[in-house]
């Protein structure tokens, strides 16, 4: 009975105390009449109630940045724990957006640059989601040294001058020691030069390619996941040099190549320059009807987007061209567009190069261009099978429903870039000096892929001294003395029904070039008497499959197409074979490219690629024992 008096005297104090703070809470506020005087006294986003009584803000229950965002107002943001925060003075224009708890004591902040709105949205937002996925990956294990990431997020729109003012906020205000981007070669060459390197914060670029990044001056701080362009300058040019030898109907002695080129653009000169040299030197020096160079306006150095006066000047000449050439971003599909809806004379081919690559752009292009816009980029490592890029798409696309990375440039060189970043803060430490020689420690050692599981492996190993050698989503990222991961083979895109599939590779590790094309291979009507032995030809018929044959007058060349035992690919005569195995699920991974033969092996697998390219169904007994372990790998116990 005693026991039960005691209780029931300690909840009637508790009660009574909880009563009294109460009452204190309200007494404590001073009448209002309106919100203005609750904020001037109290702090942001307090308001005066029905009752002109100041009351503090609600905090909401959220899941996503968004779900603040909508509540509320941009900038605020949702906590680890689920509760919208109002916006941070960590964010300010152009930098207005977040991902993850960046006000936590212990955050470990990371800057991003690049254009999530504007005609460059479609380029940028992709990247920014591939960041996101890999800022995941490391928050679900408790981040890097215990601190989990966050991301200060930038829209440059792709402008120049946002791209330098949001680097002077992430270094000023939001006092980060790293940022991923920008995109553009001549934004990160600024950024670099005018910001970054001067205050020790770590720049590593997943998308700038220009040959001059290379040689900046720059104490380690400058890095990027993606080759530079000068095996795709090369491609390019020889690219170009073969079309106009072999595939426009316009002899090469009359043909004319009009070269439209983004002015004050790093990228575009450079790779203008890498283009010229194949192409022929009397070209070059037959005047305005064999050769046009032009400059266009630059729309993120503020020039503006009115490209009618490159295009008048296109029309004005007296010889419209055979090949055109746009070297720039996604406003290359804009002035195509225009171009081409004005010549009368000819349907040229058009080439493109890596940053033109945007489904934002095809999807909304005219059907008229099909198979004759060619372009240039870094190999999707997935058409070659790539077991860590194959795993990243699938978390991609389950992330992301609907968005193919296949068809979305440089999204897993974005990966790549925090998941290095990460990697560097758990070798060496925070700051930016740290952050270069932790970078520089992880290109050789034990191999790491792209997971949750091996990214802990991987920090245990930094944080106790050793090195690892990261294979990135987007490839092996053989760094060098430069900061440059290692050439990339460069392949051939095409814009086909709205989309940008790849064809194949144009010029390869060996830097040998292989001749494909966008554009339907000649059918053999024309040279179904040349070769098989038929009446009127004094060929052999003995000419074997994917043989080169020359007529007795020798005016043709007549290449027998071979797709034996080819699952698709290449028939060796610049065509393209189609899937005429018995069991197409037996090409790829493991064999001879493009040719029959790989067995597919689930065996031990919980899922993902089987080694043939195909996805292996979840086998394991008891699934939820894949948990802990190597991934995709079953075990007994975790």
């Amino acid at each position: 009975m005693r026991h039960s008096k005691r209780v029931l005297f300690a909840c009637l104090l508790a009660v009574a105390i909880a009563a009294m703070a109460a009452c204190s809470l309200v007494l404590d506020f001073s009448d209002c009449k309106s919100d203005t005087a609750c904020v001037t006294k109290y702090g942001p986003n307090w308001t005066c109630s029905a009752q002109n009584i100041c009351e503090q803000p609600r905090q909401s229950a959220c899941a996503t940045d968004a779900d603040c965002q909508g509540a509320h107002a941009p900038g605020w943001t949702c906590t680890s724990a689920g509760i919208c925060q109002e916006p941070s003075p960590l964010l300010g224009a152009p930098c207005e957006q977040s991902s993850g708890d960046i006000n936590a004591a212990n955050a470990f902040n990371i800057g991003v640059l690049l254009p999530l709105t504007g005609e460059e949205e479609g380029f940028g937002r992709p990247l920014l989601d591939a960041i996101k996925l890999a800022q995941a990956d490391f928050n679900g294990i408790s981040g890097v040294a215990g601190r989990n990431i966050g991301l200060i997020i930038c829209d440059t729109e792709g402008k120049d001058e946002l791209a330098l003012s949001g680097a002077r906020h992430l270094v000023d205000k939001s006092r980060v020691t790293a940022i991923i981007g920008p995109d553009y070669s001549s934004q990160t060459l600024e950024v670099a030069n005018q910001v970054t390197i001067a205050n020790d914060v770590l720049l590593v670029t997943p998308s700038g390619t220009a040959t001059t990044i290379t040689n900046l001056v720059d104490k380690n701080l400058v890095w990027r996941t993606v080759a530079s362009d000068a095996v795709q300058g090369e491609a390019l040019g020889q690219l170009v040099r073969h079309v106009l030898e072999n595939v426009i109907e316009t002899p090469l002695a009359s043909a004319k190549v009009a070269v439209l080129v983004r002015r004050d653009d790093t990228y575009a000169t450079g790779l203008s320059e890498a283009v010229y040299r194949h192409i022929p030197a009397a070209m070059i020096q037959g005047g305005i009807n064999r050769f046009s160079p032009r400059n266009y306006p630059n729309a993120s150095a503020g020039q503006g987007s009115d490209y009618s006066g490159v295009v008048s000047q296109i029309l004005a000449e007296d010889v419209e061209p055979d090949l055109v050439i746009v070297l720039g971003s996604s406003e290359a599909w804009d002035i195509v567009a225009l171009l081409d809806n004005v010549l009368v004379q000819k349907q040229p081919l058009y080439f493109f190069a890596d940053a033109a690559k945007n489904t934002q752009q095809s999807v909304r292009a005219p059907q008229t261009l099909a198979e004759r816009i060619w372009g240039t980029a870094p190999q999707n490592v997935g058409e070659s099978n790539y077991p860590p890029y194959l795993s990243f798409r699938i978390k991609f696309q389950a992330a992301y429903p609907g968005q193919n990375p296949d068809e979305l440039q440089f999204v897993a060189n974005a990966f790549d870039a925090l998941y290095l970043i990460a990697f560097a803060a758990a070798a060496e430490g925070f700051s930016g000096p740290e952050l270069a020689r932790g970078m520089a420690k992880l290109s050789t050692g034990a191999k790491i892929h792209p997971n949750q599981s091996e990214a802990q492996q991987a920090m245990r190993l930094l944080s106790d001294g050793s090195t690892i050698d990261y294979q990135g989503a987007s490839g092996a990222l053989d760094f060098d003395e430069n900061g440059d991961p290692q050439a990339s083979p460069i392949a051939l895109w095409c814009f086909e029904n709205g989309a940008l599939p790849e064809k194949g590779v144009l010029l390869g590790f060996d830097l040998k070039f292989s001749a494909l094309r966008c554009d339907a291979e000649p059918g053999c009507d024309d040279c179904e008497d040349v070769g098989l032995g038929d009446v009127g030809s004094d060929v052999d018929a003995d000419v074997g499959r994917g043989d080169v044959a020359v007529d007795d007058a020798g005016r043709d060349v007549v290449c027998t197409p071979d797709c034996s035992n080819r699952c698709s690919g290449s028939d060796g005569c610049g065509g393209q074979c189609v899937n005429n195995c018995v069991a197409p699920q037996t090409c790829g991974g493991g064999a001879v490219r493009d040719q029959c033969g790989c067995t597919p092996n689930c065996a031990g697998k919980c899922s993902g690629p089987d080694g043939c390219a195909e996805i292996c169904p979840n086998n394991c007994i008891e699934p939820a024992n894949c948990g802990a372990a190597i991934i995709h790998v079953c075990c007994d116990a975790c």
